[in-house]
């Protein structure tokens, strides 16, 4: 064989040989590309759940500030205005987490939480709001529980801090006209309550007028000189249309007016705080029969009724006067008045000037 032909022969077998060695080369190249992918793959679905983490925590921050607006115009919110001014036409997907984000920020920071606002009964429904209410339980199903969508806003502190000097009325057009207005409706939703949880409007008119407000009462402004008090129909009007009240006609030409507690009074105002306005009116001296009539009425605890000063001390005297071998005086009858005040009726003793006292120096009789 030629050197030549020998020549190529070996030049071939080199090529031969670096071809599958280039190839191996060039796989061991590419098997390192595939985790580099996946890394990059989590690391952009790491960013994306960031940006929407941090897009839900902006709009928790959007919808506290709107449940504080509207508490303070004592407006409800409503998912409709959520989607509003809220979420800015976009869609709510999301809504359930920001919402309970924004009621985590209301609790810690704030002291207060979102409840939901209770429907309206069914009997005080107008004929087209009982049609809609039908259908949209059709469409619900009939085990589904229809939500109003609505929420109200509420203090979650402890009873002993829910005192004026920590909650305090509002400042801004006058506390002593909010804090007025405030144990106005207090004290109608109390009255309603306790007649049954409805009240013709003869009646409720007269308990306003027992009330000295059958024609006016303080405004929301009482310092100021110009309208220092408004209209109570006016005033009623306003406690309709943010839910403290309800007022419902009926009969042929609506003469039959009824009075019911509304949906926002019954959240503001629960059975505890009714009971606290009765305690407050009747004063300590009711006792526990009283404590056993709210009980009754309302379904409250009845309050551990702390022993009486004055008969303690009355107690205490006879005790010290037994202990020195004297007879203690003999005790004497006291009335007190609903307001825990000693009555005009109390038994005198006589005087040692023979004088029976000046009421009877005012009637002119004499004694013998």
């Amino acid at each position: 064989m030629a050197p030549g032909r020998r020549r190529r022969d070996a030049a071939d077998e080199d090529t031969g040989d670096e071809q599958p060695q280039n190839r191996r080369k060039s796989a061991k190249g590419k098997r390192p590309q595939e985790p580099d992918d996946e890394s990059e793959e989590e690391a952009q679905g790491g960013r994306s759940q960031g940006r929407k983490t941090n897009m839900e925590r902006r709009l928790a921050h959007k919808l506290v500030r709107y449940a504080i607006a509207c508490e303070y115009s004592r407006t409800p919110v409503r998912r409709e205005a959520v989607r509003e001014k809220v979420y800015e036409g976009e869609s709510m997907r999301s809504f359930r987490v920001v919402f309970d984000l924004a009621q985590t920020q209301l609790r810690t920071i704030f002291g207060m939480q979102l409840v939901e606002q209770p429907s309206k009964d069914r009997s005080l429904l107008s004929l087209d709001q009982k049609r809609k209410a039908a259908k949209s339980q059709k469409s619900s199903g009939p085990a589904t529980k229809a939500s109003t969508n609505a929420w109200i806003l509420i203090t979650i502190l402890p009873p002993e801090f829910r005192t004026p000097k920590i909650i305090a009325p509002s400042k801004v057009q006058s506390s002593d006209g909010e804090a007025a207005y405030a144990g106005f409706y207090t004290l109608l939703i109390a009255i309603i309550t306790l007649a049954g949880g409805e009240i013709r409007d003869a009646k409720f008119h007269q308990y306003l007028t027992r009330l000295n407000a059958d024609s006016t009462v303080p405004s929301m402004n009482p310092n100021n000189r110009h309208q220092p008090s408004e209209n109570t129909e006016v005033v009623l009007q306003r406690m309709i249309r943010q839910g403290y009240l309800v007022k419902q006609s009926s009969g042929e030409d609506g003469e039959e007016v009824t009075w019911y507690v509304g949906p926002r009074g019954k959240v503001e105002v629960d059975n505890e705080a009714i009971a606290g306005v009765v305690r407050t009116v009747y004063g300590e001296a009711a006792g526990e029969a009283l404590e056993r009539q709210l009980h009754n009425s309302l379904g409250v605890k009845p309050r551990v009724m702390e022993e009486n000063e004055g008969e303690e001390g009355e107690e205490d005297a006879e005790g010290e006067a037994e202990e020195q071998g004297e007879e203690a005086p003999p005790r004497q009858r006291r009335r007190v008045n609903t307001a825990g005040q000693a009555s005009p009726m109390a038994i005198r003793s006589k005087r040692d000037d023979g004088d029976p006292g000046p009421s009877s120096r005012r009637s002119g009789r004499q004694r013998g």
